[in-house]
């Protein structure tokens, strides 16, 4: 086992993988891209194609057309000049005769060399009709007509009905025109033709170009002569020979297929396919809207664009699955090399091992401590380092703890590799897979010895100070019994003296000796008992009874026993104890005890003229307080905690010269505690002392009916 991890490239981790998608996505959206504009390519091209085949069907169409025109021409010029063979004949019914086949040509004429109609396919009388005012007439007069001439739109539908582009579409003619020479070649006059618009449409329902598209009919000038699409057919407007078609592309080809954008004549990108005529002087085109022949692409490109979405979805979706997954493969390699260099750094050993004892991990403090190499112990039993000091019992209990999946703790002696002890606290603890089965144990040892050489030394000097403390607290208790024996046996002599009893002492000075000596012993009789009860406490044999105690009544009873030391004094006594205060649970004497070392402190540091008050009450707790107040010569801040210890005084002059030994408020903090209260005191020099004692309010009992007097 290692926790030295390799450190994963960046290529390898999550952000290789933000850059193995980001690589993906853009070469995925550029295939995307690259097949949708193939797609629209290819629509174009299919376009182009169709337009082409268009114009090419068109073209041929139209040959045939302007041929047939062309023939009739041919034949009115050669039947009709002067010395043809329909001279002298039925010209009428010659010109008739020609429209039989031609169902294009609604009519034909012949013009004399002075314009005039001499001769017409129309039924009825000739009418009264001139050319001569016509660009073709003078074109053909002048000699510049070409061999076949067509004219641009006229309104009407026969010869000479209206002017050029004028009326519906349903009532509108081209004009074919050839000039006819005589035999000697001099102008003879013009063979006309009348076209009907209605064959154009024909050939224009016929091919599909949408319904933007359309075809138009041009001369090589560029005039319109027809346009039509999808059902319509209009008369050509105007010159257009300032179009692409005719600047750019027809004089390079005769054919051809391009793109343009929009223009004046269109309103949106077309695709123009042209094919001009090689013996007519007319050109075909084949308007084809890219909108219309993109129609199919997007539909295609809609749906090809749904499929490669959802494959971009996809892949998004798999690349934030990768992502998630190297970043916590990389959170967890950071945590196990982080893992792996703390436990590899601690100052406590660590040692691995799986379920079957062998060793597979130690950190370098195991090593140093041990004095084993890392590859020494690997695959090693942790027996290595048995001493033979640790009982059976402790390894069986570590063993069933551990294999029971919890935890387990405890000091062993261990053997390093030079044979020297050293103790450890082990802590062992089970690795548990996700099935719940130990797969490995955890050790850390803390090595403990030196703690455990200061464990012993402490105790074995708690031992000779317990031992000391027990010697010095019976020395006390035994001195103070025997002290109190014949103490009292003296207090009682001397009362019996100072009473008189077996006859008068016969002089004053025997009268003052025995009250001095009265006074002198009770004092050191209250201190013997302070030493005795101060005794009880440290050894522990203080017991306390659980008296009902009312509270007026013990206050009254303390302020009667030291009214006569406040008088003496000069200290005023007072006392408040509200009515409705409750009674108490406690040890009557020692309640009492802590009350009179309360006032005979209050009243031994207060001067002549000051005030010293008891008082009762209940705290915000509930419980009962018993506060001393005094306006005496007050404590210093940093003595308070002085005096509550065991013979703790104040540490100024004038409290070094009251008598005591500093035992009274140590006794008042020990029977509060052990009633479970506690002290508070409060003061400050030259102002006085509150020493307050608070009971739990568990000790409080209902207010007696009667009152108990002390």
């Amino acid at each position: 086992m290692r926790f030295d991890v390799s450190k994963t490239s960046w290529l390898g981790g999550r952000y290789g993988v933000l850059f193995f998608t980001f690589v993906v996505t853009a070469a995925f959206i550029g295939v995307w891209s690259y097949q949708v504009w193939l797609g629209q390519e290819r629509a174009i091209v299919d376009a182009e194609t169709t337009a082409a085949n268009l114009a090419r069907v068109i073209e041929d169409a139209n040959s045939r057309t302007v041929q047939a025109v062309d023939l009739i021409l041919a034949n009115v010029a050669a039947g009709m000049r002067p010395g043809g063979w329909a001279e002298g004949r039925d010209a009428k019914g010659f010109l008739q005769s020609l429209l039989e086949e031609a169902p294009q040509v609604r009519e034909v004429a012949f013009a004399d060399e002075t314009g005039r109609i001499t001769a017409i396919s129309r039924r009825g009388v000739v009418p009264k009709l001139s050319i001569v005012t016509e660009d073709f007439f003078i074109q053909a007069k002048d000699g510049t007509l070409p061999p076949f001439y067509i004219s641009e739109p006229y309104g009407g539908r026969l010869l000479g009905d209206g002017g050029r582009r004028e009326g519906a579409t349903q009532h509108w003619h081209l004009i074919a025109a050839r000039t006819v020479l005589d035999d000697e070649g001099e102008f003879a006059g013009v063979a006309v033709a009348v076209i009907n618009p209605g064959f154009y449409r024909e050939q224009i329902d016929a091919l599909d170009v949408g319904l933007k598209g359309g075809i138009a009919y041009y001369r090589y000038d560029g005039a319109l002569l027809v346009q039509g699409g999808a059902g319509r057919l209009e008369v050509g407007q105007g010159i257009h020979k300032d179009h692409p078609l005719f600047t750019l592309y027809l004089p390079q080809r005769e054919w051809g297929t391009f793109r343009h954008g929009a223009d004046n004549y269109h309103d949106d990108p077309h695709i123009v396919s042209y094919r001009a005529t090689t013996r007519w002087p007319i050109l075909v085109a084949v308007i084809l809207d890219q909108g219309e022949a993109l129609a199919s692409w997007r539909a295609e490109a809609r749906d090809f664009s749904a499929v490669m979405a959802g494959g971009l979805t996809v892949l998004m979706i798999l690349a934030f699955v990768v992502y998630r997954q190297r970043s916590a493969a990389e959170t967890a390699e950071r945590r196990l090399t982080l893992l792996g260099t703390a436990l590899k750094t601690t100052a406590n050993m660590v040692l691995i091992t799986d379920v079957n004892a062998h060793i597979v991990w130690v950190n370098d403090a195991f090593c140093k401590q041990f004095g084993y190499g890392f590859d020494e112990v690997i695959g090693k039993d942790p027996k290595i380092l048995k001493s033979g000091l640790v009982s059976a019992s402790v390894i069986e209990n570590m063993w069933e703890t551990i294999l029971g999946g919890r935890t387990w703790n405890g000091d062993l002696i261990n053997c390093r590799k030079d044979g020297s002890l050293v103790i450890v606290n082990q802590t062992i603890s089970p690795i548990v897979n996700d099935d719940g089965q130990v797969t490995h144990f955890v050790a850390i040892h803390d090595d403990i010895t030196d703690r455990k050489e200061v464990e012993n030394e402490l105790r074995e000097a708690k031992i000779s100070a317990e031992s000391a403390n027990s010697v010095k607290t019976q020395f006390l208790a035994n001195m103070s019994h025997e002290l109190r024996t014949p103490l009292n046996a003296v207090i009682g002599f001397i009362d019996m003296m100072r009473l008189e009893t077996f006859g008068p002492l016969g002089h004053d000075k025997y009268r003052e000796y025995s009250t001095d000596i009265h006074t002198s012993a009770s004092h050191l009789l209250t201190l013997i008992s302070d030493i005795l009860d101060v005794s009880k406490i440290e050894a522990g044999r203080m017991s306390l009874s659980e008296d009902h105690i009312h509270l007026a009544d013990l206050a009254e009873t303390c302020r009667k026993l030291l009214s006569y030391r406040a008088r003496e004094g000069g200290v005023s006594l007072i006392t408040f104890v509200p009515d409705n205060l409750p009674d108490l649970r406690a040890d009557e004497v020692r309640v009492k005890q802590i009350v009179l070392n309360l006032l005979t402190n209050a009243i031994k540091f207060t001067p002549s003229g000051g005030t010293v008050r008891l008082a009762m009450e209940i705290s915000a707790q509930g419980g009962v307080v018993i506060r001393a107040e005094d306006s005496g010569v007050g404590i210093a801040s940093e003595d308070l905690n002085k005096i509550l210890e065991p013979f703790g005084q104040a540490g100024d002059t004038n409290s070094l010269s009251k008598e005591g030994v500093g035992l009274g408020l140590y006794l008042v903090k020990a029977f509060s505690e052990m009633h479970g209260g506690h002290v508070d005191v409060a003061s400050e020099l030259g102002v006085g002392t509150h020493v307050t004692v608070t009971f739990p309010p568990e000790r409080n009992l209902p207010v007696s009916e009667g009152r108990i007097v002390y």
